[in-house]
Parts: C-alpha cells; sequence; structure tokens
C-alpha cells in the first residue's frame, strides 16, 4: 500500500506540472494559496501541531483569533509557493531570478565573497527559499545543501529543477565533504538553519525556549574561515518578492572552541528568529522546532513528544 500511495502522488504531482505549467503564475498562485488553506483544515494532526507551535511563540503576547490567522496564512504560503514553482519549471534561470522585486544588502555578499573563503548563507523556511537559490545563482556561483525526499522519482524532480541553479546539490548525508569542496571554490552555500535534524547541534534559545539548533555551519567557518551571512527572501506587503541580507555573523575566536561555536550558533539563530517574528505567517510552523529537549542531567537531549510541548 506505502508502494501504491508514493506512486500515485509521484503520478498527481507530475501531471499537475504538465497540466498546470502553462498557466499564469498570478492563476498559479491562487490555486496554491487556496489548496493550502484546504490543507491545513483537512491535516488535523498537523493544524494541531501549527497552532501548538505558534501559542508556545506568541500565546503571551497574541489573541486566539491572530494566530489563527498567522496558522492559515503559513500554510497558505506554503500552496502558493509549491503552486507557483510548478509555473517557473518551464522558465528560464533569468526570468525566476527577476521575479525579486526589491534587493536590501547585497553588499555583504560582496564583501563576504572578496575574502575568496566562500560563503554560508544562512537562511530559514521562510518566504520563499526555493526562490532564494535561484537568485542568488544568478548572480553567484553557488551550492546547495538539501534533504533527500523519500520517493527517488520526486527526488530526481526535485534535483533536475535545483539544477537550473548553475551549481552542485549537495545531499545532506554526504554534506561535509561537498561543502568544504565548494567553499574551496568560493561559493555560496544555502544552508537552512530553523529545524531540529541531526546530531550535531547545540541548545540555543529560539522564541524564547531552548532548541536544539545545528552547530555545523557556525563549525565549517570557526575552521575554514568562510563568511556567515544571513539571506533571505520574503513577500512584501504588496505580494512582490524581496531579498534581504544582513552582515557577516563574526565568529568569536575566545580560545574556547565549544563557547565560540555555541555563541555563533545563538548569534545566527537570533537573526532567523528577528525574521520570523517579522514574517510569521510565512514560516512553517507545523515543524516540531522543539521536539528534542535537555534531559534533567547532564545537558543532554532526548525526544519529546507533542503531548510534551
Amino acid at each position: 500500500m506505502k508502494k501504491f500511495k508514493n506512486t500515485l502522488i509521484y503520478l498527481v504531482i507530475r501531471a499537475l506540472v504538465a497540466a498546470l505549467g502553462v498557466l499564469p503564475l498570478g492563476i498559479l498562485g491562487f490555486m496554491g494559496k487556496t489548496l493550502g488553506i484546504l490543507g491545513y483544515w483537512l491535516a488535523g494532526k498537523e493544524r494541531r501541531k501549527t497552532l501548538a507551535h505558534l501559542r508556545l511563540a506568541f500565546g503571551k503576547s497574541l489573541k486566539e483569533p491572530e494566530i489563527q490567522r498567522l496558522a492559515i496564512g503559513s500554510w497558505a504560503n506554503l500552496g502558493r509557493n509549491a503552486f507557483e514553482m510548478i509555473g517557473w519549471s518551464r522558465w528560464s534561470h533569468p526570468k525566476i531570478a527577476n521575479l525579486i522585486s526589491r534587493v536590501r544588502g547585497w553588499e555583504h555578499a560582496e564583501a563576504a565573497l572578496a575574502k575568496g573563503k566562500g560563503v554560508l548563507a544562512v537562511t530559514a523556511h521562510l518566504g520563499h527559499w526555493e526562490l532564494l537559490a535561484a537568485y542568488v545563482g544568478y548572480r553567484t556561483p553557488i551550492a546547495v545543501v538539501y534533504k533527500p525526499v523519500y520517493d527517488p522519482r520526486l527526488d530526481k524532480m526535485l534535483l533536475d529543477f535545483r539544477g537550473k541553479w548553475g551549481g552542485p546539490v549537495i545531499p545532506r548525508g554526504q554534506a561535509l565533504k561537498g561543502i568544504l569542496k565548494a567553499l574551496a571554490e568560493n561559493r555560496t552555500i544555502g544552508v537552512l538553519m530553523d529545524q531540529d535534524t541531526g546530531d550535531d547541534g547545540v541548545f540555543v534559545p529560539f522564541m524564547g525556549i531552548p532548541a536544539w539548533t545545528q552547530s555545523g555551519p557556525a563549525r565549517i567557518a570557526r575552521k575554514t574561515g568562510a563568511a556567515l551571512v544571513p539571506f533571505f527572501v520574503v513577500r512584501g506587503r504588496d505580494g512582490k518578492f524581496e531579498l534581504h541580507l544582513e552582515p557577516e555573523i563574526k565568529v568569536p575566536d575566545t580560545g574556547n572552541a565549544d563557547a565560540d561555536i555555541l555563541e555563533t550558533t545563538k548569534r545566527y539563530t537570533e537573526v532567523i528568529e528577528a525574521y520570523i517574528r517579522t514574517y510569521p505567517d510565512q514560516w512553517v510552523w507545523m515543524h516540531e522546532r522543539w521536539k528534542t529537549k535537555k534531559t534533567a542531567v547532564g545537558g543532554q537531549r532526548s525526544a519529546v513528544s507533542e503531548k510534551e510541548l
């Protein structure tokens, strides 16, 4: 049954791409937004996760109707992103990159690249992160670290799509070797740093709650001298896409490696949190960001179920 289900999903996606790819982007965006909202109401478990996480983050400052609005907006943004990408499947790389209407802070990328040691583009599942890769790849050599999806056929579709950006796509399980090679070539590497994944991490505050956070980029930057620069693509109030870059996050050098890595991870998490607070309806609140927590002894971590949140 699982194999049948995966095949059915794959065929439906292929059919959607073929049938809808000819439609104008505005219509695709409206369709995606509508289906995203429908998905919110149909996916009971994921809807409850979305609301639970928003209450954790904003329960003391926002009333329930506003939390509900943000939850629906998050799902609408995901649906809109997905359907817009269907339209892009027939577009050239320059046409996709030109969807960015406003750019703020590109000088931070130029200053970082001028050092010649590569750039780790710290970002999040916020706004439209696939468009971020497309735009940066249009302006400078890049590489993208990604997590392979469960179905090899869907994975190949995504790889073919991301291959337009002109740089290597590095599977997360083989990331270190590929990242070091890309940095040596002075590429910009997109790293999504807002999820609770992997064993290489530390606990830092996120929305006022300790969150297990990937520290790999901090370690790599400390070791190689690569620049850590925050990048985000978000939708502005007029619905047009904006690219925002923040100044390079400096890696402290106190002589205590663990303390330096912890502080660096804390710094880029603070930047990510600030953007999520500014654009809360454009982040993936259904992700279990706080699914692990410190145990009572020794500062270790353990899994935590949604009921314990």
